[in-house]
């Protein structure tokens, strides 16, 4: 399960973290756990914000094509510097076919250029830190650009500085990464879109170190198409 896999990297970061970082991230988790993301997002029942954005390669994608070809899981992730979220986009990648064969589209958001990678190295990141990030995922990535998307889902927080000094530390520049100084990033919601544009079901955790399981989209997948 993908998030026994998120629970043993928390455990390995408590181990083996240097006690200052490892008290950043804490405090920083605390504090965005602490926020009212879940009660102003959209959830079920709403109408989905249209969009249209480019994927990894620069092609141009819209919801309309998406749901036009039918159901959309819709993720949103903070970027390849989380462990978190590479370990997500790892996992629906790994179980692609399980999620198309139930009859849905996966799609992912994130507020991180395509470029990102070379962005990092070029800042110095430790390419460790990194090695964690997936390389040709088999479903389109869209760059949400100053999270446009993931505001209108009511999904946006502004990083705490616990975590904007913690990134520093490490030289992870998602300003430059992300050509945005806000510090903003989106809980890293999913959701199953019905062909309609209604929301059929949300994941909004409210919490960074949680994600949505494979079986629990599936299962609202096929609640669509059955």
């Amino acid at each position: 399960m993908l998030n026994q896999k998120i629970r043993e990297v928390i455990a390995q970061f408590r181990r083996e973290l240097p006690p200052e970082l490892s008290a950043l991230i804490e405090q920083g988790a605390g504090e965005i756990s602490a926020l009212d993301i879940s009660e102003r997002a959209l959830g079920a029942g709403a109408i989905a914000p249209v969009f249209s954005l480019a994927n990894q390669n620069g092609q141009p994608r819209t919801l309309a094509d998406y749901l036009a070809r039918g159901p959309v899981v819709l993720t949103f992730y903070r970027g390849i510097w989380c462990p978190y979220c590479n370990l997500q986009i790892h996992e629906y990648a790994q179980r692609l076919d399980e999620i198309r064969s139930a009859g849905a589209q996966l799609v992912a958001l994130s507020p991180e250029k395509p470029q990102a990678m070379e962005i990092y190295l070029a800042n110095g990141v430790d390419e460790s830190l990194l090695a964690g990030a997936p390389e040709n995922v088999p479903f389109d990535i869209l760059h949400d650009e100053r999270n446009a998307v993931a505001r209108a889902f009511g999904l946006v927080f502004t990083l705490p500085e616990s975590h904007r000094r913690l990134l520093s530390m490490l030289k992870v520049d998602v300003v430059a990464a992300n050509g945005d100084d806000s510090f903003a990033f989106p809980d890293p919601a999913t959701y199953v879109i019905a062909p309609n544009g209604v929301i059929a079901w949300a994941f909004v955790p409210n919490n960074y170190r949680r994600r949505a399981e494979v079986e629990h989209i599936i299962k609202a997948v096929h609640g669509l198409v059955a």
